[in-house]
């Protein structure tokens, strides 16, 4: 006789079931884990918000601004003089046009010899 039975084993009705429907054994702990971890992890993405909510504090335009209420009203033309005045801005007769050279063969608005096509 041989050492081991050559009858094979008769599958329960449990495998059998599983093997006929694989979405129960692969599929459905799929996508209950990501159903589940979505949620799970809600919890942390809703603390990281408060966290950098608590960071952020409304202010209001004055103190944004750092100015007192009776704060003194610009005029730009005002402070352009003043500032001209007070050398700040350079005059216009301190600095020189200087026309860029031209690249051999390049017409005078600054096409390219290569952009041009020959008929």
């Amino acid at each position: 006789m041989p050492p081991f039975a050559s009858r094979p084993v008769k599958p329960s009705s449990l495998v059998l079931s599983l093997r006929r429907h694989p979405f129960t054994l692969f599929g459905l702990p799929f996508l209950s884990l990501i159903v589940l971890s979505s949620f799970a992890l809600s919890g942390f993405t809703q603390t990281r918000y408060d966290y950098r909510d608590q960071k952020v504090q409304s202010v209001s335009k004055e103190d944004e601004l750092g100015m007192r209420k009776d704060r003194r009203k610009i005029d730009v033309r005002e402070e352009y003089w003043r500032m001209r005045s007070s050398g700040d801005i350079g005059e216009s007769d301190e600095y020189e046009n200087v026309r860029v050279a031209r690249l051999p063969g390049q017409a005078e608005w600054g096409e390219l010899p290569i952009a041009k096509k020959d008929p």
